[in-house]
């Protein structure tokens, strides 16, 4: 006979001993008193008037500037009730049939007491509703607009309406920490300093925060994830005001309730020019302003790309390539974030470049103002020296390999794949290189502490099967499992101070232009809007429920 385990829901509310800074209402005074606080609502049909740079006119203009198109509009417009979630969808799957091997010695291991353990999301890739409420075009808005209904990013999952319901979710499950990103544009639509900035907005991410607390969450708040305005690229010279004009509306409204931030999602994914200068000054600036002017107590990071390379061969050729492709994908933002030391060398010194080694000036203000460390690092890879030699590579800007000048595979050097594929090139179930990211990054920069901010695996061809198949998605449970058993193996025998770990993401996304890679831990019904949670939900859960004291 087989008896049911039901998920244990979160204790509410989550409360703090102290506030993570001052509440608004003692630091409103520290934004500029001429902003302009209004509400948007598009109308391209409207006749257009001269209601100056930033009125109604200027708003649709600027829609219409972006020549977007989206061929599905948003099946409701106001906030969904939430419902009780039924016992019945919380009885737990089938014991987990398939365990890392060897595992038998980590049983009894545990992970830090307070680890930060949740699920991560980006707006644009849930929220839906882009062009409603006063949203802004971003960058990211050209990828949505597809000809195809299946690829529109303004329909989505439709998290902006539905967030209530998905707070219950995750507390009905017992997820303890969500992090989310705020969109840009919302708040500041035409993106640009002294331009207006939305009170609906800001209104939707207070009870947004408010919700998840009330139900046991802990909110993590992600500044900036990729969708930044059309108005102001990375390699804008103001850069820095355009981004802290933003994101001090944010911090000084919600920093009470946040005890984590993410300054900007991924930058090091930017080309290697001097955007990535701008993108530390202004991370800097706000860190600074944070900490002296708000008075928060709440911690500050960036969040990296990096799957690690590993050389293809033991030879001084590979060896040398795997840490160059490290110096182009970390050692670029990190070196003077975390160690106070220039841009790699590796990276100045390739024919070409289009990026500065800081001045002692810049160094000063962007080393040691990051409070962890925080990456992506979904896999790895095999990393070797190109047939012509790296050097020939980084003098030849003509060359299809430079900057990096390495060569990059999945394959081994004995032709076996370095783990069980995903439907995209860049996830593997592939844990014998996790305790090896792990302490690279522990060894490298030093830092307090290291967040694992996503992690995840999108089974291949999950979106084809029945619902009943995708929602017994046991490859995506042996990913995580396999990924954390060995993180558990880096904390305690390694010495690894590995704070937290985020899954990638709590519900199906919009992969820049495909629902077809389904990272989620639950399944969205694109019509319905129904999620259903999957098996890869309740071992993830189960596994700290078992490895963290008190969970």
């Amino acid at each position: 006979m087989t008896s049911v385990r039901y998920a244990t829901p979160l204790k509410s509310p989550v409360t703090y001993p102290t506030p993570f800074a001052p509440p608004f209402s003692k630091v409103s005074t520290l934004l500029n008193t001429s902003i302009k606080y209004t509400t948007y609502s598009l109308n391209p049909e409207a006749t257009a008037t001269n209601d100056g740079p930033y009125g109604q006119s200027a708003y649709a203009a600027m829609w219409a500037s972006a020549s977007l198109t989206y061929l599905d509009s948003p099946p409701f417009t106001t906030t969904v009730s939430p419902t009780t979630i039924p016992q019945s969808e919380l009885a737990f799957p089938p014991t987990l049939p398939v365990v890392p091997a060897d595992n038998d010695d980590t049983t009894k291991l545990a992970l830090p007491a307070g680890f930060v353990w949740g699920v991560a999301s980006s707006a644009w890739q849930i929220e839906g509703g882009l062009q409603l409420e006063g949203r802004g075009p971003s960058v990211d808005d050209s990828i949505g607009a597809l000809p195809s209904t299946a690829n529109d990013s303004n329909v989505n999952a439709m998290f902006y309406y539905v967030y209530k319901q998905d707070i219950e979710r995750l507390a009905a499950i017992g997820i303890p920490y969500l992090c989310f990103s705020i969109p840009w544009t919302r708040v500041v639509p035409f993106g640009t300093a002294g331009s207006p900035v939305n009170t609906q907005a800001l209104d939707h991410y207070d009870d947004l925060i408010n919700t998840a607390l009330a139900h046991g969450i802990t909110p993590i708040i992600t500044i900036l994830h990729y969708d930044l305005p059309t108005s102001v690229p990375y390699s804008d010279p103001n850069f820095s005001d355009h981004y802290l004009y933003y994101a001090k509306q944010i911090m000084t409204r919600y920093g009470d309730r946040v005890p984590y931030w993410v300054s900007v999602n991924e930058p090091n994914l930017e080309p290697a020019n001097n955007a990535l200068t701008n993108i530390l000054i202004a991370h800097a600036n706000l860190y600074d302003w944070y900490k002296n002017e708000l008075r928060g107590t709440g911690k500050i990071t960036m969040k990296f790309a990096n799957n690690l390379a590993i050389p293809f061969t033991d030879s001084p050729a590979d060896v040398a390539a795997a840490l160059r492709y490290q110096d182009f994908s970390l050692g670029i933002m990190s070196n003077p974030m975390f160690l106070g030391q220039q841009i790699p060398s590796t990276v100045l010194h390739t024919t070409g470049i289009q990026i500065d080694a800081l001045t002692k000036a810049q160094l000063k203000l962007i080393h040691g103002k990051i409070d962890f460390f925080s990456f992506d690092p979904y896999s790895a890879q095999y990393v070797a020296a190109p047939p012509e030699g790296v050097e020939a590579c980084a003098a030849d800007p003509t060359n299809p390999l430079w900057p990096t000048c390495v060569v990059t595979s999945n394959i081994d050097a004995s032709g076996w794949q370095i783990g069980d594929a995903s439907s995209v090139p860049y996830s593997f179930i592939a844990p014998q290189y996790v305790r090896a990211q792990m302490n690279y990054v522990w060894n490298t920069f030093r830092p307090a502490g290291v967040l694992v901010a996503e992690y995840g695996f999108p089974k291949f061809g999950e979106n084809l099967e029945p619902l009943d198949a995708q929602r017994y998605d046991l490859e995506r449970s042996i990913y995580y499992r396999a990924f954390l058993t060995e993180v558990l193996r880096a904390v305690n025998e390694d010495g690894v101070n590995v704070m937290g770990a985020l899954a990638w993401s709590f519900i199906e996304t919009n992969e820049f232009g495909t629902f077809d890679s389904h990272y989620g831990l639950q399944t969205v019904n694109h019509t319905t809007f129904e999620r259903t949670y999957k098996r890869s939900a309740f071992d993830y859960v189960d596994f700290f429920h078992t490895h963290v004291p008190g969970s």
